[in-house]
């Protein structure tokens, strides 16, 4: 094989790989310059979307949440000139196992976690993507870290109108992680899209889509009906339907928020199903910039989940929730949701605008300038 970066996302819902590909595009050009490849390895929502994106030489799969699969795959990642692992862990604590050079890591969430896994120190370059300020926080768990750089958010950030129609867009996201128990997230899903579409919903609405990962998209085909389209699409195709929308539903992820927050839309955020978006939808609120939203402290069964847990804790509390969301019969969202198709948040639009100007725009150029820079020749 010709010269290549080997790119890993996690399969952790949209999230990571969608940072990825934001990378990859600017990436890929500089790549060809130099006459590199660029070649992806992954599986599920990730595999699915680098697929959907046309920007990689080579598609492979592997679960790289599984050492077992990445020993499989360790004369692809020794012969590769550059590694680039998003939000992957297994796959850069692996490649230093390896005793590899170049291979960077990118991380979104470094203002909420509890400590940085043992390993990811040794990283070329540690980047560390700031929608929120991650500075204090990384003062406190990562004095080891060896090569830590801060860029802005790993998303397109947009402040232009768009030509509204009247379209609802639900967007649940990847709605995969390997913490997750499969079953439980199909029936939290198909229970919050049967409280979202009411009657009043349906008849609102010239047009409804339903967008999210293929595992989670493929459960939901019941919901589909003439005039509500239940579909996974590629980040681009997406995003053209987001620029329409007068109204959007969706899960907190980060990149959602940062995709949507400019355009002037009318937002209302699902409770959350895994411990970063709880945590997101914390921050959101704080925010005041006129965002509807729902969280598990809004429901009376909610015990409190602290900020600063390792990951695998966090989630657990917050499936708890979910189990306990799925034995009640509480309307909650119903009674959010037709009140917020009802309202318009309008007066926040300037002000959210002004808020998400702020960010640089240039962080998938410096991460892919530090990478091309490292190779030699």
């Amino acid at each position: 094989m010709s010269k290549y970066i080997l790119v890993t996302a996690e399969k952790f819902g949209y999230g990571p790989i969608v940072t990825c590909l934001n990378i990859v595009k600017s990436l890929r050009l500089m790549a060809s310059q130099k006459n590199i490849k660029l070649v992806f390895l992954g599986t599920s929502i990730a595999k699915e979307q680098a697929e959907k994106s046309n920007l990689f030489d080579e598609i492979i799969e592997c679960e790289t949440y599984n050492y077992e699969h990445l020993q499989q795959n360790t004369t692809l990642f020794q012969n590769a000139q550059a590694i680039l692992c998003c939000e992957n862990q297994f796959g850069a604590i692996y490649a230093k196992q390896l005793n590899l050079k170049n291979v960077y890591f990118v991380d979104n969430l470094v203002w909420m976690w509890d400590k940085i896994t043992p390993g990811l120190e040794n990283v070329d370059g540690y980047f560390i993507s700031e929608t929120f300020d991650s500075k204090e926080n990384f003062k406190n768990i990562g004095k080891l870290v060896k090569n830590p750089i801060f860029v802005g958010p790993l998303r397109k950030i947009n402040v232009k109108n768009y030509k509204t129609k009247n379209l609802l867009v639900i967007n649940f996201g990847g709605a995969e992680a390997f913490m997750l128990d499969k079953e439980i997230v199909i029936s939290f899903y198909k229970k919050i899209l049967s409280e979202i579409l009411t009657e009043n919903v349906i008849h609102k609405f010239n047009k409804i889509y339903v967008c999210g990962g293929n595992g989670i998209i493929n459960e939901l085909q019941e919901f589909s009906t003439s005039n509500i389209v239940v579909k996974s699409l590629s980040n681009e195709d997406y995003l053209k339907l987001l620029h329409n929308a007068s109204h959007l539903i969706m899960s907190s992820g980060l990149g959602n928020f940062i995709e949507s927050i400019g355009i002037n839309k009318n937002i209302m955020y699902i409770p959350p199903i895994n411990y970063s978006q709880l945590l997101q939808l914390d921050k959101y609120k704080k925010l005041n910039l006129g965002l509807a939203l729902i969280n598990w402290s809004d429901y009376s069964f909610y015990d409190t989940i602290p900020q600063l847990l390792d990951e695998e804790t966090g989630v657990n509390l917050v499936v708890d929730n979910v189990k306990k969301y799925l034995d009640s019969n509480d309307n909650l969202i119903s009674e959010k949701v037709n009140n917020f198709i009802n309202t318009n948040q309008e007066k926040y639009f300037d002000t959210r605008k002004n808020y998400v100007s702020k960010f640089p725009k240039n962080a998938s150029r410096v991460i892919s300038k530090y990478i091309i820079n490292s190779i030699k020749g």
